[in-house]
């Protein structure tokens, strides 16, 4: 069984590495419109041979879509008008409403698998992937009913054999929740980096020595890469705005506090974030 993988960045790169540890498939194809990327790629044994699309598309029994979201809404239709009627897609995309209602009425949609695995670091490309990337992570099934049960039988066995939980919601719920659980801590670190950047512009000794490790790990996100997470936003908007705005006016309510002196109210406000750590298991 060949496995095609369309974009050989993190994702991509960390599931074909993950599979391969365990001997999922026989020959991994790889495609990618970044050379250096392709390049790397078959050097760290990510993929054994790069190929053109066309061919990936009718020598793989499976393809793994691992480009940003907006080339998956652009590509996915072109690809499900090409495959055979026994290839399985799944893509990888962190949005997932505007990806599904692209190919709803699509002849063959049911080849189709909208998945989300919820991974990552900060950093980007083939030379960041590793093989357990996925391991005991969460990975969101969207409209599976719309799916054929043989192509999700595979992509389950696919997460699975990469030891992945899976959680099962529409793409719509998806996309509500992820805004407030991925997408708002993304526009959170970049605007903080922001902000810091642009007040100590001028004042490189104070930064280097005065900043702390909260600004380190709040800000860790914001050195993901802009060609990601730039479509994400942008497919997510009308829920991100609402995140934002939520966020917002906590923001506001912890500003009064400090402009009323109203500091037991601080207290009490710190005290019942605190109990985050009680959702985490």
């Amino acid at each position: 069984m060949n496995i095609g993988i369309i974009g050989l960045g993190l994702i991509g790169g960390s599931m074909s590495l993950g599979l391969r540890k365990s001997n999922f498939g026989d020959k991994y194809l790889g495609t990618d419109s970044n050379q250096e990327n392709a390049l790397n790629a078959v050097k760290l044994g990510i993929v054994d041979e790069i190929i053109p699309l066309q061919d990936l598309i009718l020598q793989s029994s499976v393809i793994i879509l691992s480009i940003p979201v907006d080339g998956i809404e652009k590509i996915l239709p072109i690809i499900l008008n090409k495959i055979r009627n026994d290839t399985v897609i799944l893509d990888t995309g962190s949005t997932k409403y505007d990806i599904c209602n692209r190919v709803f009425s699509h002849p063959k949609r049911s080849r189709f698998v909208a998945t989300h695995p919820i991974a990552g670091i900060e950093n980007s490309g083939p030379i960041s992937a590793y093989s357990d990337l996925f391991y005991k992570k969460n990975c969101i099934f969207c409209d599976s009913e719309l799916s054929a049960p043989d192509a999700i039988s595979m992509t389950e066995r696919i997460y699975s054999t990469m030891k992945m939980r899976r959680i099962y919601l529409t793409s719509k719920e998806h996309d509500f929740y992820i805004s407030y659980g991925s997408h708002l801590p993304h526009v959170i670190s970049f605007s903080l980096a922001n902000t810091v950047l642009k007040k100590f512009e001028k004042k490189e000794d104070i930064f280097n020595n005065m900043m702390g490790s909260g600004l380190y790990s709040t800000t860790r996100l914001a050195r993901s890469n802009p060609e990601t997470w730039l479509p994400i936003f942008i497919s997510n908007r009308k829920n991100l705005i609402q995140a934002i705005d939520a966020y917002m006016n906590h923001l506001k309510i912890v500003r009064n506090y400090l402009r009323n002196k109203e500091f037991h109210k601080i207290d009490q406000y710190i005290k019942k974030a605190n109990d985050i750590k009680k959702k985490y298991v």
